[in-house]
């Protein structure tokens, strides 16, 4: 993860983002925070891979990643059309 990966992270809090892994796993994800002064630092996270429109986390639970195991991370283009 390059330092602007980590800035597109903190960049896009509740919103959703395309992550992958160094394992080659691609998610996409609804970022809750990002702790990168911690001794552990990690993203806090929806998981939103099989409904990115997804709005209601009421009933859902978060999930943690350690940020050194994300290899890059890259803006979801959120789709839109003319009004």
């Amino acid at each position: 993860m390059t330092q602007s990966d980590l800035e597109c992270l903190k960049e896009h809090i509740d919103q959703v983002v395309e992550i992958e892994t160094w394992k080659g796993e691609r998610l996409l994800i609804n970022v809750i925070s990002v702790f990168d002064q911690e001794s552990d630092p990690d993203v806090f996270f929806h998981d939103v891979t099989a409904d990115p429109k997804q709005k209601d986390f009421a009933k859902t639970v978060g999930h943690a990643l350690p940020l050194h195991k994300i290899a890059s991370v890259r803006v979801y283009p959120q789709q839109g059309g003319r009004a």
